[in-house]
């Protein structure tokens, strides 16, 4: 790398360290190692994209609006996939009750973050895919230290259902409005618990 960059050896070593910082890459230390590259973590985007939304001023009340903004976009191109019987294949799994009554709270938060993933994943358009799963990692890793989502396993699982149902028949805007109402009701449960904190400025974490 040395060669093909033409660098010194101490900018190459302060760039790979900041691609680690980054979570894009880690270093095997030891004969034999290096730098390895890694997979696309939302959760490091989320960490890097904290910051810049504290230093702009950015609150928790306008995070969860633009993930119910983000949210309805994608359920609608999701339901508007034009791949029909992939998209039934997708929604499939979450077209029926899952037995999750004992799950812990993460079990629970990866399962049901799951449904989401896969629901950005039909709308085909990976800035709006990345957006919504940082938006995603900030909520869950700042808001479930105070709030207990699986309070509403039954109306979450419900509302999931019904969400599937109109993706998988390619009805765009039932789909768009069943998930906006979904989201909106997990941000009301988010802000009865939170309360003043809502109006905080999101923490670099």
């Amino acid at each position: 790398m040395l060669q093909q960059y033409g660098v010194s050896r101490e900018t190459l070593r302060e760039g790979l360290r900041l691609l680690e910082v980054q979570g894009l890459i880690s270093i095997r230390r030891g004969p034999g190692g290096g730098p390895i590259v890694g997979t696309i973590d939302p959760a490091s985007l989320g960490r890097t994209s904290t910051l810049y939304f504290h230093l702009a001023g950015a609150t928790y009340a306008e995070l969860f609006e633009a993930w119910v903004v983000c949210e309805r976009l994608i359920a609608e191109l999701a339901a508007n996939n034009p791949d029909r019987a992939a998209a039934r294949a997708a929604m499939e799994p979450f077209m029926r009750p899952h037995g999750d009554a004992d799950s812990s709270l993460g079990e629970f938060v990866v399962k049901h973050a799951e449904f989401h993933t896969v629901l950005a994943s039909l709308a085909r358009n990976k800035v709006l895919q990345l957006s919504f799963m940082m938006m995603g990692q900030i909520i869950v890793h700042h808001g479930t230290a105070n709030v207990d989502p699986r309070e509403a396993r039954d109306s979450v699982g419900h509302e999931h259902r019904a969400i599937a149902k109109a993706v998988s028949s390619g009805h765009r805007i039932k789909a768009r409005d069943r998930m906006e109402a979904h989201v909106r009701s997990l941000t009301e449960s988010y802000r009865g618990d939170l309360g003043a904190q809502m109006d905080d400025f999101i923490d670099w974490r």
